[in-house]
Order: C-alpha cells, then structure tokens, then sequence
C-alpha cells in the first residue's frame, strides 16, 4: 500500500472521527444525560404526639398503606378519663353561670320594686310638700313622707349596687363567658389528646424502619416509624453545568432505571438546583442548606454538576419504584438556545 493510500485513509478517518464527535457533540447538547441519578421520594417521620404504651399495632413493616389507615394506637383510656373530666368541669362551670344569671335576674326584679317605692314616694312627697308649707297637714306626715323618699332612694341605690355586682361576677353571657370558653378549651384540648392516640397514615406510602411491637412505649415527639410517600416519585440527576444551558422546567425527560433493563419511564424536568456546596458527599446538604456535590477528579477542573429534579407520570405499579435506586435520565431540549457543541467538548 502506497504512501498515498495510507494518508488518505488516514484522512479519512480522521474526517470521520471528526464527524461522529461533532454529532456526538451536537445530540449531547438537544439531549443532555447523565448516569449519575437516583430514585428519590419523601419521607414521613411519624412522630407519638402523645405519651403510653401502644395497645395496638395495625402495620409491618414494608407494608403499603393509604392515608387514613390506622398505624398503631396508644393506650386511649387515660386521655379518656380526661375527657369526662373536662365535660364535668364544663357541666359545673355552666351550672355556676346559671346560678350567676339567676342571680343577675333577682337583683333586676329588686331594682324594679325600688324603683317603683321610689316613685310612689316622689308621688307622696310631691302631695305632701306644698300642704306642708301651708299648714293644711300635720309637720309630721310631711317628715314621714320625707323619710320614705330618702328610703325610697337609698333602696334604688342598693338594688343597683347588688345588681352591677352580680353583673360583674357573670361577665359576658353564655358561650361568651370567660369561665365557659376556659371550660370549652380544656375540652377541646382534652379531646385533641385522645384523638392523638390513634395514629394514621398522613400520605400514600410504605411503611419502613418499623421497629415497633405491642407494649413498645410511645413518648411524645419520639419518632415512632417512617412512610416512604408513593405520591413523591421523582428522579434528581446531577448534571454538569455546561448542560443547563438550555434546560428549563417542564421539559420531557426520559428515565432509564438498571433494576428494570430496556423499560423506560417519562417525566418531565421540575426542577434545577441553584447551587452545591463544593464538599465531599454527592447529594448531601451542605452547612449553608444546599447540596454537595464533590468534583469527580480533584486535579482536573472539570464542570459542575447540579441537580435535576425530574418527576415521574404514569408509573406502572408492575415495576414499583424504590428511594435510592439508581437511574440514567436523558432530557430532550429545543434547538433554540441549545449549548455550542465545543463547549460542551470542552466541559467533558
């Protein structure tokens, strides 16, 4: 083979590899991916919001339950007799303010009668008064009828004083009266205690790290279990910064998982992270709240990665997703605004 024909096959291989890269270069930037992913849900912390032993245990673990269902219940009976108690303290409270009332409508039936001596003895005085300065009626039935008006106006004044009184020790009236809204709130809250001793599911999910049984004491604030939330599917790929160029929320994204060869799941980019902690630990949340991402090579500087967040529809219940499985995810962007294929040469 003659020097020439080296040189031109040669060139031409050159050429191709030259193309291929190009294209290469060209489908990475319209369909930006990455394998660095994972399978990634929320996760509940079911926390005892009251304290005692758990009577009944209504989950095992890896269970799947829906929100609403029973997952353990705490010994019920001493929030039950709370309860009574503050029904009774109600009840009593209302029969005090009963009595309080009636108490109220007799001083106002004792100030009705002054009022009414009180007139009949302005009436008699008035009478009395002017006969008196003429001399037509004994000094003495003038006097009587003075002190009967004075009498008269001292009752009045009791009356009134009795009433403000008892005015006063009732306040408001009905539900509107301090005593009773004291009474009602420690109900309420006797009655929120006792609802706390059944604890039900908050979200769709499976139970995991159930380390429960019958007997098991419940402490108020203590994590009891988790639930892995089945409605919180999503998969976060981190990928590198000369990749975001044109990566914007809403985009289809295509997420291939290795538990599950040759299936495909759809989804669509709901999110890109705004920044990573340049520390040790991918994925984990740096001291000033955002993640790490650690560089792969630390002699080579190389492009950021950031991550995606992609969520996931119409999943199959046949191909169950679990947190923390790996996953490859590739998201189709318009041409408009994509990255210059040499950038993103370069960043590899």
């Amino acid at each position: 083979m003659g020097a020439l024909t080296r040189r031109t096959i040669l060139l031409v291989t050159v050429a191709v590899a030259a193309g291929l890269a190009l294209l290469y270069a060209r489908h990475a930037a319209r369909s930006p991916s990455t394998d660095n992913a994972y399978v990634d849900a929320d996760v509940v912390a079911i926390v005892a919001q009251a304290a005692g032993p758990i009577v009944h245990l209504a989950v095992v673990d890896n269970q799947a339950v829906a929100a609403g269902d029973l997952l353990f219940e705490i010994d019920p009976r001493p929030f039950r007799i709370a309860v009574e108690k503050a029904r009774a303290d109600l009840e009593k409270t209302g029969q005090t303010v009963s009595a309080l009332a009636d108490q109220i409508a007799s001083a106002e039936a004792r100030l009705d009668e002054a009022n009414a001596r009180l007139r009949l003895a302005e009436t008699q005085w008035r009478r009395i008064e002017p006969l008196a300065e003429v001399g037509a009626v004994p000094f003495q039935d003038r006097d009587r009828a003075l002190a009967n008006l004075d009498d008269a106006r001292s009752g009045v004044a009791d009356a009134t004083a009795q009433l403000t009184r008892a005015q006063h020790e009732l306040g408001a009236s009905g539900e509107d009266n301090a005593e009773v809204r004291a009474a009602l709130a420690q109900l309420e809250h006797a009655e929120l205690e006792l609802s706390y001793t059944r604890v039900v599911a908050p979200v769709n999910g499976y139970v995991t790290d159930l380390t429960l049984s019958t007997g098991s004491y419940a402490t108020v604030g203590a994590p009891m279990l988790a639930l892995v939330d089945t409605d919180s599917w999503r998969v976060v790929g981190y990928f590198k910064e000369t990749q975001l160029r044109a990566m914007r929320p809403g985009q289809p994204a295509r997420v291939y998982l290795p538990a599950y060869p040759g299936l495909r799941f759809e989804g669509h980019v709901q999110g890109i992270g705004w920044g990573v902690e340049q520390q040790d630990g991918d994925g984990a949340r740096g001291a000033s709240g955002v993640p790490n991402v650690s560089p792969t090579v630390d002699w080579v500087r190389m492009a950021q990665r950031f991550p995606v967040r992609v969520t996931l529809r119409d999943l199959d219940p046949v191909h169950p997703l679990r947190k923390g499985m790996r996953a490859a995810v590739r998201v189709s962007v318009t041409a408009e605004g994509a990255a210059d294929p040499a950038d993103e040469i370069a960043g590899r």
